[in-house]
């Protein structure tokens, strides 16, 4: 029996969120805490542990703070930057115990707070970092970075209500803060809010006009709206801005797809795949585009490489299986379907019923 519906599985990137490379930009500590103290041994060791820090010679301020500590072992501040040089040297354990120990000498060290959970969202602790964040938040409301940091974690986790309200705050702190108004945005879109996405992708570029993600977010949202044409003509802002912009030709070549312009998003799926090689999404969406010109042999060959590429990718099997029945291959069809399936796409379990029975 055959199945007359391709389901085109369009992957659309939203930039700075998780799966893509312009993903999130994670705020940095920036702020060495500098303390001039008295000229004592210990403080010396300190200061020079600051200046060895702001000339980024990690090891020689951790020698200094280590020296510093030892003199002076309530010496707070030096458990913080030691735990900041052990940071920027991805010595994760050892600075998550520096930090812990300035927050036991100084329990209000919000810094301190902030900075380990930087650390744990860098090992993937993100329950750990969590935590640390509402406590800095708690101790600093007006913590700008903190708020936004908390509100990345949750946009990764698909909690877009408390995403969106730590975006606020982070605003709320920081009206200037173009990072945080574009992931609000991207938080909104996530709960289909796509006119008050918009509204905050514009408020971003207002204050930076150079942030090509937001351009791509834009489109994006327009796409939904299902206004091909103007979402086409941010993704060219975006690639204006950023030539080797592959997420934007992958999304820019979706928007023309779903306006049936074929030969358009061919050509900007080949480009994306030109720019990046090894990128699955594109030749899956390109293989919408064979199917539609009824290229069966073409659209089987791109979800091949898909799959070769990723092979958890469920919706290149589903695709691939609907192109096999289409050529009459319906055991490779079934078995198609029986892998997508079996990777979670549901849709895939009623075509396997009707192909493998």
């Amino acid at each position: 029996m055959r199945i007359t519906n391709f389901l085109i599985f369009i992957v659309l990137v939203h930039t700075r969120l998780f799966a893509q490379t312009d993903t999130i930009k994670l705020a940095q500590t920036d702020t060495v805490k500098l303390v001039v103290v008295d000229a004592q041994e210990a403080e010396k060791n300190y200061n020079e542990g600051i200046s060895f820090l702001q000339s980024k010679t990690y090891d020689n301020a951790i020698t200094a703070f280590t020296k510093a500590i030892d003199l002076k072992p309530e010496m707070e501040k030096a458990y913080y930057n030691r735990g900041l040089a052990l940071s920027e040297l991805n010595k994760s354990n050892e600075a998550v115990a520096d930090l812990t120990k300035s927050i036991e000498l100084n329990p209000q060290a919000d810094y301190s707070y902030a900075l380990r959970a930087q650390v744990y969202i860098n090992t993937n602790e993100k329950e750990k970092a969590l935590a640390d964040l509402a406590k800095t938040i708690e101790l600093n409301p007006k913590n700008a970075e903190a708020c936004y940091n908390k509100a990345v974690i949750e946009l990764q986790d698909k909690d877009y209500k408390a995403a969106i309200a730590d975006y606020t705050k982070a605003i709320d702190a920081k009206p200037d803060y173009a990072y945080a108004l574009n992931d609000r945005g991207s938080a909104k879109l996530g709960i289909d809010s796509i006119d008050a996405a918009i509204e905050d992708y514009e408020k971003a570029l207002t204050i930076d006009k150079s942030l090509a993600f937001t351009y791509n977010n834009l489109g994006t949202a327009y796409r939904k709206k299902k206004d091909y044409k103007t979402a086409v003509l941010y993704y060219d802002k975006a690639i204006t801005l950023k030539a080797d912009y592959y997420i934007a030709y992958n999304n820019r070549g979706t928007a023309k797809l779903e306006d049936l312009d074929l030969d358009g998003a061919a050509a900007d799926f080949n480009k994306a795949i030109e720019v990046k090689k090894d990128y699955a999404f594109a030749y899956n969406n390109r293989s919408s585009v064979q199917y539609k010109k009824k290229n069966y042999d073409a659209c089987i060959n791109d979800c091949t490489t898909a799959i070769g590429l990723n092979p958890a990718y469920g919706e290149a099997y589903l695709n691939r299986g609907i192109a096999k029945e289409m050529m009459k291959d319906f055991k490779g069809s079934c078995d198609d379907f029986t892998k997508a399936a079996s990777l979670g796409i549901d849709v895939a379990k009623k075509y396997k019923a009707v192909v493998c029975e």
